[in-house]
């Protein structure tokens, strides 16, 4: 006999959650290896690319001028269980 699916055990609950940042800033040289301190920028989190895509836009086109400047779009893959967001 089968119990009731109100005292079946369940499978822990999962929450995925993909956040998106924007980072970047200017480079020392355009080989674009190692960013200025100075200009290491890190914008979000963003919940959708969309959102991470126009704030990129906006930083790029700020920088025109300056070839040494470049942004991307980063994506964070966050998995939370049930016992993490209970404990802490």
């Amino acid at each position: 006999m089968q119990a009731p699916a109100a005292n079946r055990p369940q499978p822990e609950a999962q929450t995925d959650k993909t956040f998106f940042y924007v980072i970047g800033g200017e480079f020392t040289d355009t080989s674009f290896e190692e960013v200025l301190t100075r200009s290491n920028q890190i914008h979000g989190p963003f919940r959708s690319h969309d959102e991470a895509m126009s704030k990129w836009r906006a930083l790029s086109f700020q920088s025109t001028g300056n070839a040494q400047v470049r942004y991307e779009i980063a994506e964070v893959a966050h998995r939370m269980d049930r016992r993490t967001i209970l404990l802490g």
